[in-house]
């Protein structure tokens, strides 16, 4: 089965200030998100787009990208919400741009334990996701820890992330229904 490329985008202001960097199967679909759901929208004056062949390749240019060219308005950790939002089978037929604002706004940075709680899985699901760059997720501290002689590494997932992810398994259940098609006509 082919495998849907996919692209990094940058935003920058007229004086060529790095804003945002992040991740989407279709980088013109997400800039419209971008229009309703980030204050710095009007601000984006050139929009640069790179290609890869695969989900994993991007995610990991996305995290390198943001740690070195540090762009304004990529979250780091931030206070959110205490409530939970879970994506019931009801919510899965609102509309795309509800499901946006209820993921980026609601809550714009997601724990693991969060985000296992939002799709319903265990912890170690997400944690499995995010190591084979299924579901993509920002170091947000590390350090040394004398105690256990390792890195102690804090993880996160943003809420774009989160919508790159459900878009991704759309891709994947529709090119799988494709491909069940194609197996039966032969």
């Amino acid at each position: 089965m082919e495998e849907t490329k996919q692209h990094l985008y940058r935003h920058f202001d007229e004086r060529e200030n790095l804003l945002y960097v992040g991740v989407s199967l279709s980088t013109i679909q997400r800039l419209a998100q971008h229009r309703y759901h980030s204050h710095w929208f009007n601000s984006i004056s050139k929009v640069t787009i790179e290609q890869f062949p695969s989900r994993e390749e991007a995610l990991e240019a996305e995290r390198t990208a943001i740690q070195k060219e540090e762009p304004l308005h990529n979250v780091a950790l931030k206070n959110h919400y205490n409530s939970k939002m879970r994506i019931t089978e009801d919510k899965r037929e609102d509309s795309r741009v509800h499901l946006v604002n209820s993921v980026v706004e609601y809550q714009p940075i997601y724990s693991f334990e969060d985000a296992a709680l939002l799709f319903e899985v265990g912890l170690s699901k997400i944690k499995e996701w995010c190591e084979v760059g299924m579901l993509g997720h920002v170091v947000i501290q590390k350090k040394w820890s004398e105690r256990y002689n390792k890195w102690q590494i804090k993880k996160r997932i943003k809420g774009w992330q989160i919508i790159d992810f459900i878009e991704n398994l759309e891709v994947m259940q529709q090119l799988h229904k494709k491909a069940g098609e194609n197996a039966s006509i032969q």
